[in-house]
């Protein structure tokens, strides 16, 4: 039974008690000789442990000796609240109600007191299962104070004891009576009790001091592990905070995307949407064109058996009579004979009030009139802008009738036969550009078709001066031997031939061949004998300038040195270094094919006309306005212009030259006063 003592006196008594027996000779010895009338008192460790007399320590083992049936005890102080507050002023701090529990070595000393039959007892289980607790009942500052205690039973029954060492009490329930020196012995208790009240307040002193540095140990202890313990709490606080932290962070991040992606989503389906009705829309435009398409289809087969028919029933070229060439050409008269070709002679005439030019091809060549009609058939059929037309054929007299040109030949231009001006270089290469798209067309076709006598005297101009290339198919009137039937009447036409031509064999590089011929003729008007020398020596040596014709006017330089750098890559004599018609050379001379040549001859008529008085220099003459310049400017392509006129024209919308019909690099104007003072000590001459 563990006993567990909250007041230090009954503690200091029962320690005495378990110290009672003499053990050390010399005390025994005192304690049998000392006389009656000496008080001796034994102490051990500052405690009295023996008496000569019964001691107080044997009356209290037998005062709280209690019957068997009691085997847990329970002390209960009886005090007043005031008795509370002054013991709790007393303690301090000190818990009085905590509970302090011996060690393991006294407990069993104190359960050998407890017994019902006063005997030792050894049972540690029963020391373990019956604790005790006494409580004093007043504060401890008053030592003469008695002390009552409640204790209870097994049958929850009170017995309170009182604590005052009373010998008639203690000396009742032993059988054994006090003697004559019952009046020293209760002194003697008295001051034992007086001297144990003492040392137990010294002893309470120092076990409150120790349990108070005990406790601040305890409290100090625990203050830092749970300040450690707050620091941990703080740190996983920050930590908490700066996640919590870092997770608003991604939240308003993904927040902030979620609502971008939702937008972009809503784009998406915007742009989905008009996608569906745009591909809607594409396909009922698509079925409407299939529609239109088979319906155009059917229609154009329906009028392909009408030209069928049309062409079965009606000749592709009108056919005449020998008597209708003769009575045209009045019998082959010389003033009616307008040139002589490779093929034959040339007459002018009227066949039925139409002004018409005969060739009369040379006799021999052909084994029948079969093969004659087929080739007028097939030349019949071609037809082009710039393509002189076949109006007709003579059979009899082997002639073919053309359309009259009335401005002749480009030869007779560049030859200076032509009583006109000659030609200015604006025409010249709009000249050019027409034969260009003439070749692109015999030659785009999969049945193509070779000129095979491309030079200037087979081009020939109307009467607004626009190209058209006769003797198309020429070189088909052949004689069964292969060989040319005007060879021997013209040389100089060899010049413009292939040199790679074997057998009359000719390809599509002849005509590029002959093509670059005649482009160098427009550009330099030189002999053709030694044209493609010249240009190479210029080209090498830098002055391009030097061979062109300026009776043409002031060429333009860098467009002219392109030109001439093609011409001459169509002169080849290797056929796979020739230049291609429609990749290299057409895109060069497309923008010349669209000018005006009204425009460009009275421009050079007025040159021609001022130069020949001697009054108005050309370059003092606007090419719009066609007066003497008052506010000279340049503009991008190099020509210069009255301010008034050129500004007119780029602010009508107008990005090209209206010289060259090329896209101008920019539409800055920069003031010629060279020009301007040349205009004004011109217009002070007498």
């Amino acid at each position: 039974m563990l006993l567990t003592f909250r007041d230090p006196l009954i503690s200091n008594l029962l320690e005495c008690r378990n110290l009672s027996e003499l053990k050390s000779s010399k005390a025994i010895f005192v304690c049998q000789q000392a006389p009656v009338s000496c008080q001796i008192w034994f102490p051990c460790k500052s405690s009295l442990i023996w008496t000569r007399c019964e001691d107080v320590g044997s009356n209290l083992s037998r005062l709280i000796k209690l019957p068997s049936r009691i085997n847990t005890c329970t002390l209960f102080p009886q005090h007043s609240e005031e008795d509370e507050d002054k013991g709790a002023e007393s303690l301090g701090s000190l818990d009085i109600d905590k509970t302090v529990a011996h060690d393991q070595d006294s407990a069993p000393s104190m359960m050998n007191e407890v017994n019902t039959d006063g005997s030792p007892s050894n049972s540690p289980t029963e020391s373990q299962d019956s604790p005790c607790s006494i409580l004093p009942s007043k504060s401890l500052d008053s030592p003469s104070s008695s002390s009552s205690f409640l204790l209870e039973d097994d049958s929850g029954e009170l017995v309170e004891i009182d604590d005052k060492l009373d010998c008639d009490k203690l000396d009742g329930e032993n059988p054994k009576q006090c003697g004559p020196e019952e009046t020293l012995e209760e002194y003697r208790a008295n001051e034992d009790v007086s001297e144990l009240m003492h040392k137990d307040e010294a002893s309470e002193c120092s076990y409150v001091a120790e349990l108070g540095q005990k406790r601040k140990k305890e409290l100090s202890d625990l203050l830092i592990q749970q300040r450690q313990e707050l620091e941990k709490m703080q740190d996983k606080q920050n930590e908490i905070l700066s996640e919590h932290q870092l997770v608003e962070n991604q939240t308003f991040f993904l927040e902030r995307q979620l609502q971008e992606n939702y937008d972009a989503e809503k784009e998406l389906e915007e742009k989905i949407i008009q996608a569906v009705d745009l591909m809607i829309s594409f396909k009922e435009k698509r079925d409407m064109l299939r529609i239109e398409r088979d319906n155009a289809l059917e229609e154009a087969q329906r009028y392909r058996k009408l030209i069928k028919e049309d062409a079965a029933a009606i000749p592709t070229s009108f056919s005449f009579s020998f008597l209708d060439i003769m009575e045209a050409t009045e019998h082959l008269d010389p003033s009616m004979k307008i040139g002589e070709g490779e093929f034959g002679s040339v007459y002018k005439g009227i066949i039925r009030q139409t002004k018409v030019a005969i060739r009369m091809l040379f006799s021999g060549g052909y084994q029948s009139d079969a093969a004659f009609e087929h080739e007028v058939e097939v030349l019949s059929r071609v037809r082009h802008p710039n393509l002189v037309t076949l109006v007709g054929a003579c059979t009899e007299s082997r002639s073919l009738i053309y359309e009259f040109l009335e401005n002749g030949s480009l030869e007779d231009h560049l030859a200076g036969r032509s009583k006109k001006h000659p030609l200015p270089w604006q025409l010249r290469l709009k000249i050019a550009s027409e034969i260009c798209s003439v070749l692109l067309f015999l030659h785009s076709k999969r049945c193509f078709i070779v000129h095979g006598n491309l030079k200037p005297s087979n081009i020939l101009l109307d009467g607004n001066f626009v190209s058209k290339i006769s003797n198309l198919g020429m070189t088909g009137f052949q004689n069964k031997d292969g060989r040319d039937l005007s060879r021997k009447n013209n040389l100089e036409a060899s010049l413009y031939r292939d040199p790679r031509v074997a057998r009359g064999r000719y390809t599509r590089e002849s005509d590029v061949y002959s093509f670059g011929i005649v482009l160098l003729r427009l550009l330099t008007a030189r002999p053709v004998s030694s044209l493609v020398r010249d240009v190479w020596c210029a080209m090498e040596a830098g002055s391009v300038e030097t061979i062109l014709d300026y009776s043409a006017g002031d060429w333009p330089l860098e467009p002219v040195k392109r030109l001439i750098s093609l011409g001459l890559k169509c002169c080849q004599e290797d056929r796979v270094n020739r230049a291609d018609l429609g990749t290299e050379v057409w895109p060069v001379l497309k923008p010349y094919s669209h000018l005006n040549a009204y425009l460009c001859l009275d421009s050079t008529s007025s040159h021609m006309e001022s130069k020949g008085r001697g009054r108005i220099p050309s370059h003092f003459v606007c090419p719009i306005f066609q007066e003497v310049m008052k506010d000279p400017y340049i503009a991008a392509d190099g020509f210069t212009y009255e301010l008034d006129a050129i500004k007119g024209w780029l602010n009508s919308g107008h990005d090209t030259s209206p010289m060259t019909n090329l896209k101008l690099d920019n539409c800055e104007l920069i003031p010629n006063y060279a020009l301007y003072y040349a205009i004004q000590e011109w217009e002070q001459e007498p």
